[in-house]
């Protein structure tokens, strides 16, 4: 089929949401696209890490979103933190959707992940470039997963949020851990995780250290703690500006890094398990490790714990807390190597679902879908 340009809106918020556009981008150019233009929401707590802007291979344009503000003590969520930073900056929301909709307008297919501007800017003004949401959030709207715990008005809320930032958009797919059927009467596809590019090539080995991923500084103090209370165990801690984010004083067998996806992946590879933020992505790339994992969702990300509670419900992860670490590292509950390979085998069709996705929503009428 004749090429397509396509360009992406990632809400820059969760990094998870950036290793899904690299994916989608390496498969959209092996297909023969083209992944011209990227926009990603700016958050003053966060940067774009150097191996997404080296990774994308296209041009990107930063703007100003809503973020979640981080507590005074750089671990959970401040809501009025965050209720404040958003009226501080509101107005800068505005010029962001009117950029999102002005800079999208010469593309053949957007692709928004889980970016409220970009929802916004198909709301307040429909466009003929057909458009695709892509999220791991969408799966809580499926009828399988109605039992999700938590307050109705809390839940009902995130997925809210979630509904909106699919606005104007043809079509609506949920990343999941496992197959669930499609429900097109709720305009939701479901779909396999996208991870990043070379995961085919990761082969898993025996370790003795803990990996683990922060992401608040707070939470990678907590990390040091418990390594100082456990001295032979090593420990190797990936979070923003890595050592600079901590207080001084972190025992020799704790090891900070700054986010890098290579060594990171490495440092995967040869755990002996992992635990951190109840992020999708990195859960997906522990499980098809075979890598024992204990999901820990931020304070006030009412989003992880929903995320924790769906690994620990197929099997891909414990939920718990950094209080559960003890019980975790002397126990860890490594998956078996057939659910392993099941998982291998789901990540394997997210190639040809996604470049048919792109394609057939190529060929839609925007405006129209379940936004």
């Amino acid at each position: 089929m004749q090429s397509l340009n396509v360009a992406f809106v990632v809400q820059g918020e969760g990094r998870g949401h950036m290793t899904q556009a690299l994916a989608l981008a390496a498969f959209l150019r092996e297909a023969g696209h083209e992944v011209s233009t990227v926009m990603v929401g700016r958050s003053p707590w966060r940067t774009i890490p150097d191996y997404f802007v080296e990774g994308i291979a296209a041009d990107i344009e930063e703007f100003d979103a809503p973020t979640q503000v981080p507590a005074a003590d750089g671990r959970a969520l401040s809501v009025p933190r965050t209720i404040a930073d958003v009226a501080l900056r509101s107005p800068g929301f505005i010029r962001s959707v009117l950029r999102i909709a002005e800079v999208t307008q010469g593309a053949d297919v957007v692709v928004n992940f889980l970016d409220l501007m970009g929802g916004a800017a198909r709301k307040l003004f429909p466009s003929r470039v057909p458009a695709l949401a892509v999220a791991h959030n969408f799966v809580f709207l499926h009828p399988d997963l109605a039992g999700a715990p938590g307050p109705d008005p809390l839940r009902r809320s995130v997925l809210a949020y979630a509904r909106a930032t699919a606005s104007g958009t043809d079509r609506r797919i949920a990343l999941s851990f496992a197959p669930l059927a499609n429900r097109p009467d709720l305009g939701l596809e479901v779909a396999p995780p996208l991870l990043r590019p070379g995961w085919e090539d990761l082969r898993s080995s025996p370790g003795d250290y803990l990996l683990a991923y922060a992401l608040n500084a707070g939470y990678g103090a907590e990390l040091s703690a418990w390594s100082a209370k456990n001295p032979n165990v090593e420990v190797h801690c990936y979070l923003q500006d890595g050592e600079a984010a901590l207080p001084a004083g972190s025992p020799a067998t704790f090891h900070a890094h700054g986010l890098d996806q290579t060594a990171f992946l490495s440092h995967l590879a040869g755990c002996r398990a992992y635990v951190g933020s109840a992020g999708f992505e990195s859960i997906c790339e522990a499980h098809l490790l075979g890598k024992p994992v204990l999901a820990v969702p931020t304070e006030g990300q009412f989003e992880q714990t929903l995320n924790a509670w769906d690994a620990e419900r197929v099997g891909v992860a414990r939920a718990g807390s950094y209080a559960a670490l003890d019980d975790f590292w002397q126990s860890p509950p490594t998956p078996g190597q057939e659910a392993v390979d099941g998982f291998r085998r789901w990540l394997a069709t997210a190639p040809d679902f996604f470049v048919d996705a792109v394609q057939r929503t190529s060929h839609t009428a925007a405006g129209g879908g379940p936004g």
